[in-house]
């Protein structure tokens, strides 16, 4: 671990902030650590942090590959070669995304130690600014604690910069990390003002709240994360928004996200620094029909695809009463290639004599999600290119994909401000918790508690999370009852709640931990591309090969077991 302190100074300088205008603004302060004496430096330290979560949540593709393309719901798509994170297919300690991920989160708690370690006798013009820093610190602790210790396990828990704890690297047990998230939870909790903060993605009372209860979620402690979900929902002024359209708005603003991670579209920065979620879940559309290109609110993104959903993902939705499928979801894709009927080519007037081919009317491009009958198959592809699950997944539709460029798209992440319907770039903010998952971290917390189940309560929650994503017409088939909250179904709704939003392995692997579940059979049964190769030992990811060459006497930390 010695090398994470030695590389301290060069992270800091590589993504530095400035306390001037923005809490993102950028600014170099160069490879020394003498900075951090003065009042910028501790501040840069904090505001490197944030980059860190961008990085993270929304910024990259490591955290995907780890938190939802290795679980149930989410398998390769063509843009996607990494079938060792993926597929668990040779997946060891030189892994690059593991090694990145490993190495991301140790850096970010080398800058939060050094921090802590010098800010107290640092001068700051305003004494008052230190304890809105050491909140967010404390927050941004947490956050990086928990995934550590769900993708490590019992691992090294870095507590100073000291070099001789760093290069032993010890091991504690999860109960530790759990003690110190808490505890790092209420701090930031006693030192934030009870308000909601008026800038985008920075930390306030309701993030360290809101994380706090999903962290007693993790640590079995039920009663204190429901209550503490309940201090969110009814404080702050915090709301569900009214459609799931209107939660993901081209302007970027709304009363649901309770922490995002904001971003610059400024072009002068060109770090890079942008949300590449609009392109994750896109199909590669070109390949199939030259009548349908990418376009702005009604395409996606070609040459995309990194995560196509699993048949099982599809099998969770009612197709017809959830908003959820109706709204997130992409099954169509019309003709928009402006040209005269007459250039249509005969062949494709031939092979699909009953489209008109009017631009942005008539369908081009159909995945069914349901089974079609002989003549209702007929007359679908004599209209448009016709999918059915059997044309995109082996057996029958319930396997392997058949091919990666083409799947149902995903349009939670779709950003319809873009320069271009090709541009990655986006300035979208990424939600790491918001409101509706606290609904669910209350009703599950409800439904678990060993002193005083609530089902009542729980179906309450459930009730009013899903009434924005009722169908009109269909409220008998979107209504629960007290029978219906169950362990699995709350793993279910979370997966059409909250999918794609980089959760889904650490709920897979909590719920095998409350014996819902067994987490690899799970994952077996349900995501055909890993099937042949998860072990019991992926439970935990390997620790980096880099983590051990670093060390004086690797034995100190040990690898996982497995590995």
């Amino acid at each position: 671990m010695k090398k994470i302190f030695i590389l301290l100074a060069a992270a800091v300088s590589a993504g530095m902030l400035t306390s001037c205008e923005s809490f993102l603004a950028e600014e170099s302060y160069g490879s020394t650590t003498d900075v951090f004496n003065e009042e910028n430096g501790i501040k840069a330290l904090v505001y490197q942090g944030y980059t860190k979560i961008n990085n993270i949540y929304g910024g990259g593709s490591d955290f995907f590959m780890m938190a939802e393309c290795s679980s149930d719901l989410f398998m390769r798509a063509a843009a996607n070669d990494d079938a060792a994170m993926c597929d668990y297919r040779g997946l060891s300690a030189s892994t690059y995304k593991v090694n990145w991920l490993w190495n991301h989160c140790y850096k970010a708690l080398a800058n939060i130690n050094q921090f802590f370690e010098m800010i107290d006798t640092t001068p700051f013009a305003d004494e008052g600014d230190k304890d809105q820093m050491k909140a967010e610190m404390h927050t941004m602790r947490a956050l990086f604690l928990w995934i550590i210790t769900e993708m490590w396990g019992d691992t090294y828990l870095p507590m100073t910069t000291d070099e001789i704890e760093g290069a032993e690297a010890r091991r504690s047990p999860r109960a530790d990390f759990y003690r110190e998230i808490e505890a790092s939870l209420l701090e930031a909790i006693r030192l934030l003002p009870d308000t909601r903060s008026t800038e985008m993605g920075r930390i306030d009372m309701p993030t360290a709240k809101a994380l706090l209860a999903r962290m007693y979620l993790y640590a079995e402690k039920y009663d204190e994360a429901a209550a503490m979900a309940s201090e969110v929902i009814d404080h702050y002024g915090l709301e569900l928004s009214p459609s799931l359209t209107d939660l993901w708005a081209d302007d970027k603003t709304n009363n649901e996200f309770i922490w995002a991670t904001a971003w610059s579209n400024d072009n002068a920065y060109n770090r890079g620094v942008t949300n590449w979620q609009p392109q994750f879940f896109s199909p590669n559309i070109g390949l199939y029909s030259d009548y349908v290109v990418p376009e702005l609110r009604y395409t996606g993104y070609d040459n995309g695809g990194w995560g196509l959903p699993t048949p099982y993902y599809v099998s969770l939705f009612d197709h017809k009463a959830d908003r959820r499928w109706t709204d997130l979801h992409q099954t169509v894709w019309l003709y928009n290639v402006e040209t005269d009927q007459a250039d249509v080519p005969a062949s494709l007037r031939d092979a699909h004599p009953l489209n008109q081919w009017r631009y942005h009317v008539d369908t081009s491009i159909y995945i069914s999600v349901d089974a079609l009958g002989a003549a209702e198959r007929e007359r679908m592809k004599k209209t448009y290119k016709l999918f059915e699950m059997s044309d995109l997944y082996a057996d029958n539709g319930a396997g392997q994909p058949k091919v990666r460029n083409m799947f149902i798209g995903i349009k939670k992440f779709d950003d319809h401000t873009r320069t271009s319907a090709q541009s990655s770039l986006s300035d979208r903010p990424y939600p790491v918790i918001r409101l509706a998952e606290l609904y669910l971290i209350r009703a599950e917390a409800r439904m678990r508690s060993t002193t005083q189940p609530d089902l009542a309560g729980a179906v309450r929650d459930i009730t009013d999370l899903r009434s924005r994503a009722v169908v009109p017409g269909y409220e008998a088939e979107m209504a629960v009852t007290e029978a219906d909250i169950t362990a699995d179904f709350i793993l279910a709704e979370r997966a059409r709640e909250l999918g794609c939003e980089w959760q889904r392995w650490l709920d897979l692997k909590r719920f095998h931990r409350a014996g819902d579940l067994n987490m690899i059979e799970h994952i077996k049964d349900h995501n055909p591309d890993a099937a042949p190769n998860i072990e019991a030992y992926h439970i935990v990811r390997p620790i980096p090969q880099a983590q051990f060459d670093g060390m004086p006497d690797w034995t100190t930390l040990g690898q996982n077991e497995g590995y």
